[in-house]
């Protein structure tokens, strides 16, 4: 899951976000949108995103994850 799929499940829009978690709107539109990551944020902007989410550090981590490619996986494997 992503921060856009998060934040459609809460019924929160980017907007609201911004303003009760105090990042600037460009920075949740370019994470929304791919063109920036949650890697690559402060520290101090995923803790204003997890507080105004009320969630943890972690859990806004975790939606950057990308998930394990089960097919690459299983090629690597049958290689071997």
């Amino acid at each position: 899951m992503n921060l856009q799929t998060y934040l459609e499940r809460r019924n929160i829009t980017k907007y609201q976000l911004s303003k009760i978690s105090g990042v600037p709107k460009t920075t949740i539109l370019d994470i929304c949108a791919g063109r920036s990551s949650l890697e690559r944020c402060s520290a101090k902007t995923v803790q204003q995103l997890a507080k105004a989410l009320d969630c943890s550090m972690e859990d806004i981590m975790a939606l950057s994850e990308k998930p394990q490619n089960k097919n690459a996986a299983n090629s690597r494997r049958n290689q071997s």
